[in-house]
């Protein structure tokens, strides 16, 4: 019974936390997100000559275009 119990707690306390990687994702899809909700898009390289930049998409640091108005 304590080794069941000993077991079960290493789980809980494994699996109970975020891993990096975990947070990482978050990042990146918050990046995203926020850049998509100010009404842009995630470009790779430089944005195209009637955009402007509005910031950076994680995780690949691409920029994040807007078509100025």
């Amino acid at each position: 019974m304590r080794t069941l119990c000993s077991l079960l707690l290493i789980g809980c306390l494994l699996f109970s936390y975020d891993t990096p990687v975990v947070g990482f994702l978050r990042r990146s899809v918050s990046g995203f997100q926020e850049c998509h909700s100010k009404g842009g898009y995630c470009y790779r390289y430089y944005c195209p000559r009637p955009h402007r930049r509005l910031g950076s998409c994680y995780p690949y640091a691409a920029n994040c275009c807007r078509r100025r108005r």
